[in-house]
């Protein structure tokens, strides 16, 4: 069974993927916005969700 974290995760890091990938496509962007999406999406996001849902299960 997958746990509830790892399911948040995945989630977020396909989004990350999807959103690096229309970045892109829409034309001449900076080299470190890919990395910030990269990082905030697929790193800092599931991050502070899953420290959300745990404080909300407590």
């Amino acid at each position: 069974m997958v746990s509830r974290e790892n399911v948040v995760i995945l989630v977020f890091i396909a989004a990350a993927v999807v959103l690096l990938y229309a970045t892109t496509l829409l034309g001449e962007q900076p080299v470190w916005v890919g990395g910030a999406v990269v990082i905030g999406v697929g790193v800092v996001a599931p991050l502070l969700v899953n420290s959300y849902l745990d404080r909300r299960a407590e």
